[in-house]
Parts: structure tokens; C-alpha cells; sequence
């Protein structure tokens, strides 16, 4: 079958072009991509006639083969295309974890058993970390042999972020792993070029907290070079990621046109910050898949709307400003603006725009009652910002422990999550947004890492503009000390709060797995925003890197 859509010359002028461009122009530049109904369908049909053979190849294997299944599984995750079989990926699961004890009992191959860690806490089941004993010596260190395992080792490294706080024996392993895999990283003759940028990539950041749809692109590009990949497989991942950039294209446009004709209707300050495809991003870190499309518009433009109502706030509003805003936000009547003007007046108004919408999207799903949930999150986000601003402009010292409890809920984190589970449709219900109101664990301890590490990467010009209310700021004056030392502490507490929400996700039974992978998700994209770069706010770092391999890097068929 010839394929139409979308051409690789087409996506070599959009890389061409892409780099030229100043960054504020990149959602223009994403809607001069040409994109029709018949791309669409010329490449599900080819996905439809794939995915029989890939289904037949992986999940009709014997029972003996249930350690290939479950290799098969991981690459299935590893290439973005896993939720095409979730069904038969659970059910296999579900029927070899009754028998990991036989599974595991004579397998001494470092890849194999980090693969099955890996698989099986990705789907919740807890396979012991205590398996990795069997590759220590005699002296209870882990053999020194292993190190001539590059795959085996990397796998490791990679098994070690889904340990909780009592898997004591993962925290060797990444000392271990790290000491040998880092001057690999740097060593250009150690290994094949293609398995070094996948080492590269996951010292930056391990797939378990990546960007699946990032993480989807990058395998991609490794498996092609593996001399024992399956060829149907490779194809289905190829054709799957273009059908993923497809709707990242759509949705591009979408969020580009909106926010054109929001600024016609309402006649924004012209001092604000454009965030389109930052925004957009943010939502796809969280949920990458194609049934997820609208629901990552939709958080899209939440985001687009928290960040103008921080800057409205923080820079442009006083304390009765803010103030009259946040009350006739409590009273949500959108024809009562009170007396509020200028920065205030637009932050209302932007407010009733993006939520009137929310209303009629949720009307027509037959889900009004989603609404209710998603104001009430809301609301909470800006009483505490109001609070934060009050702090800040009296100059007033709180303990940090206050401080986090205001600052979980101003930074944006609960709002977010919530508009991930309105983005699933009808899969969301009634008691997945109590369960998140109700403020478990797993979605605090989120929240916290949201802070932390926002405060982390904004300390500096938080300072500098005079905003004191800042985790860092107030963690220094607390306990006396440096921002290096602060900064030390918080990475400690934010690699254990990574090793609780490992638990919780394996606790917490009582929810779906789409609605508990919205936590994960969430969790993935601080990692993304924050780690060595501020994605958000800085364009020509990692950010424009994650956007080229997303959408400009052509995949050959």
C-alpha cells in the first residue's frame, strides 16, 4: 500500500523551517501543516491490519513462553503501543505473576529479571526487589561481572525507579549501575552509537518518568538499529507514531486558532506570555494516546489560562485587586465583575471563557456533574495564590510546613489532575474526582514534588522580581541555610517522595488503571518540566529538543 500521509519531504521542510523560527511564531508554523481525513485513515487502516499479527505473534505463544511474553510486553511499552492490548497485557500478567516464584526461580540473566521488575510494577504487581540478591557475591556486593552486561546494566538502572522505601537493595543497585553506566555515557567506543544515546536518554531521565510519547520516538529509533527486532512490530510502532502526529498536528491548530480568536474576543494585555505549545505539551507528557486527543486540549488550555492568572496576580495585581478577583470567582455569577478592571477584569473573564466551554463539552458527554469538581478545584487554586500574595507583600515568614500546605494547592497540581480525569470522558467518574478531592497520598505527596521542584527552578528570579513566597527561600531563613545546602535537602526529600508514590501506585487497588496512570502522568511531567532545564519558560533549551523529535524528526516507512 503506497502511504499518503503524512510525507517525509513534507517533514524535512517543516524541520527546515522549524529552526529558523523565533519561538513565538512555532504555533503559526504548526498550522501550515497540511492535514485531511484521508491521512487519518490511510494509516489506521494500515494499523488495523497490523495489529491482528502483533496480537497473534506476542499473546499466542505458549505457556512455557511466558517470559517472552513478558520481554515482548515491555517492548510493546517501550514503542508506544501497549494500550492498543492492555486487555491482553493484564490478563497475561495477572496469570504469570501466580507463578513468579517458578518464573524467576532459575533465571540468572540480569536483563531478564530487570525487564520482569520493570513490566510487572508498571501494571501493579509487587515482584519482590529482594530477586536481585541472587546477583551479589559472596562479599553482598553486586558482581562485578555484571558490569560487561551494557543491556543487562541499563535495565537495572532502570528497575531501580520503580523502588519504594523499603526496597533497600534498589538503592545499592543505583550506585551500583551509576558508577559503571556514567563514564560509559561519555565513552564513545564503549558500546554501539545506538545503544549510548538510549544510555544518554535514560541518565537524563529513566523512561518509568519520561514522556511515554517521547520515550515511544526514541525506541523507535533504537529498535530500528537492533539486529533481532521483529519487522512487523518496528513497522506497527512507525505507523502508530505518525497516526500520534497526526492528531499532535490537529491539535496543535486547534490550540493555535483558539488562542488567536481568545484574544480577539477578549482583548488580552499584550504583555502576556504565549504558552500554546508549551501548554500542549504539558497535556501530551500526561496522556500521550490518540483516544485522548480533546482531553488534551482541554488541559491545554487550562494551563494557558493558570499561567496568565499567575502573572495577572503576581506582577500585575494589588492585594484588593486580587482580592475583588478572587471573590467574584467564589461567587461565579459571569455576569458580576464588580469593580474589577484592567489585568484583573481580563483574568475574570479569561476565566468564564475557558470554563463556559468546559460546560458545554461536559453537557453534550452527559457529565455536568464534572463541572461542579472542576470549579471547586479551581477556586482552591485561587484563595491560596491570593494567600501566597498576601505573604509575599507583608513580608511575612512562615514555617516551611505551612508554607507547603498553601503552596500544594496554589501551584496548580490539584486543578491539573483534575482536568486529566475530565479529559477521559466517561471513564472519569463521580468518585475519581472525590477520591482526588480527598487529597490520598499518592495525589499530596505529587503535589509536594510540584513545589518543590517549581520553587527549585524559580528561586532565582523569584528573588530577583521581589517574590519571596518560595519553598527555598523559606526552607534557608528557616534552618540557616544555603541555597546549595536547601537545594541538597529538597533533592532528598523529592527522591523519596518518587519512592512513595512507587507504593502508593501499588496500593492503591481501589481505582481504575486509566484514572491511576493520570497520577503517573503527572508525576512524569514534573520530571520533564524540571529536570536540568525549566522546559516551560526556557524555548531554546530542552524544550525545543522534545519538540523536534516529537514532530519534526521524520520517521522513514
Amino acid at each position: 500500500m503506497t502511504m499518503e500521509t503524512p510525507k517525509d519531504d513534507l517533514h524535512q521542510d517543516i524541520c527546515f523551517n522549524f529552526f529558523k523560527l523565533p519561538p513565538s511564531q512555532w504555533g503559526d508554523h504548526f498550522l501550515s501543516v497540511p492535514i485531511t481525513d484521508s491521512d487519518f485513515n490511510v494509516l489506521a487502516r494500515e494499523i488495523e491490519e497490523l495489529k491482528p499479527k502483533v496480537r497473534e505473534d506476542i499473546f499466542s505463544l505458549s505457556s512455557g513462553a511466558i517470559k517472552r511474553k513478558i520481554l515482548l510486553i515491555h517492548l510493546l511499552i517501550s514503542l508506544g503501543l501497549s494500550y492498543y492490548f492492555e486487555n491482553e497485557i493484564e490478563e497475561t500478567l495477572k496469570h504469570a505473576f501466580e507463578k513468579i516464584d517458578d518464573l524467576i526461580a532459575d533465571e540468572n540473566d540480569l536483563y531478564t529479571i530487570s525487564i520482569m521488575f520493570r513490566v510487572f510494577r508498571t501494571y501493579g504487581h509487587n515482584m519482590l526487589s529482594d530477586v536481585f540478591n541472587r546477583f551479589k557475591g559472596n562479599n553482598g556486593k553486586f558482581k562485578k561481572s555484571l558490569t560487561e552486561d551494557i543491556k543487562g546494566m541499563l535495565s537495572l538502572y532502570e528497575a531501580v525507579h520503580f523502588g519504594t522505601q523499603t526496597d533497600h537493595i534498589l538503592d545499592e543497585a543505583l550506585s551500583f549501575t551509576l558508577n559503571h553506566l556514567e563514564p560509559l555515557a561519555t565513552c564513545h567506543r564503549a558500546s554501539p552509537p545506538h545503544l549510548l544515546k538510549l544510555l544518554q536518554k535514560a541518565l537524563h531521565i529513566p523512561q518509568h518518568r519520561n514522556s511515554q510519547a517521547l520515550v515511544a520516538r526514541e525506541y523507535i529509533s533504537f529498535y530500528e538499529q537492533e539486529e533481532d527486532r521483529d519487522e512487523t512490530l518496528h513497522k506497527l510502532a512507525k505507523l502508530n507514531f505518525k497516526f500520534l502526529q497526526l492528531h499532535y498536528f490537529q491539535e496543535l491548530k486547534t490550540i493555535t486558532m483558539w488562542w488567536r480568536e481568545l484574544n480577539d474576543t477578549l482583548d488580552l494585555p499584550r504583555n502576556r506570555k504565549e504558552r500554546t505549545v508549551e501548554s500542549w505539551f504539558s497535556a501530551l507528557v500526561i496522556n500521550f494516546e490518540p483516544q485522548v486527543s480533546l482531553g488534551r486540549i482541554m488541559s491545554a488550555k487550562l494551563y494557558l489560562l493558570i499561567t496568565f492568572l499567575d502573572d495577572a496576580c503576581d506582577i500585575h495585581g494589588s492585594i484588593p485587586e486580587v482580592t475583588s478577583l478572587v471573590d467574584c470567582l467564589e461567587r461565579w455569577e459571569p455576569d458580576y465583575m464588580g469593580n474589577l478592571q484592567g489585568h484583573m477584569k481580563s483574568s475574570f473573564q479569561y476565566v468564564m471563557y475557558v470554563f463556559k466551554e468546559y460546560e458545554e463539552i461536559l453537557r453534550s458527554q452527559g457529565r455536568s456533574f464534572v463541572l461542579e469538581k472542576m470549579i471547586e478545584e479551581f477556586k482552591i487554586l485561587v484563595r491560596s495564590n491570593l494567600e501566597l500574595i498576601k505573604w509575599t507583600r507583608a513580608a511575612h515568614m512562615p514555617n516551611f510546613d505551612q508554607y507547603m500546605e498553601a503552596g500544594e494547592a496554589e501551584v496548580g497540581a490539584y486543578v491539573a489532575m483534575a482536568c486529566s480525569i475530565m479529559g477521559l470522558g466517561e471513564i472519569g467518574k463521580k468518585k475519581d474526582f472525590e477520591l482526588l478531592r480527598s487529597r490520598p497520598k499518592l495525589v499530596r505527596s505529587l503535589a509536594a514534588k510540584t513545589r518543590l521542584m517549581d520553587d527549585m527552578t524559580d528561586y532565582e528570579d523569584d528573588m530577583k522580581k521581589g517574590y519571596t513566597a518560595n519553598a527555598v527561600n523559606y526552607y534557608m531563613k528557616q534552618h540557616g541555610l544555603t541555597k546549595e545546602e536547601a537545594n541538597m535537602k529538597f533533592g532528598k526529600m523529592i527522591g523519596n517522595i518518587n519512592k512513595i508514590v512507587n507504593e502508593e501506585c501499588i496500593k492503591m487497588t481501589n481505582i481504575s488503571r486509566p484514572i491511576l496512570n493520570q497520577f503517573i502522568g503527572f508525576g512524569r511531567l514534573l520530571d520533564v518540566l524540571y529536570t536540568a532545564d525549566d522546559v516551560f519558560n526556557h524555548r531554546d533549551g530542552k524544550f525545543k529538543d522534545y519538540i523536534f523529535t516529537l514532530l519534526i524528526d521524520p520517521i522513514h516507512l
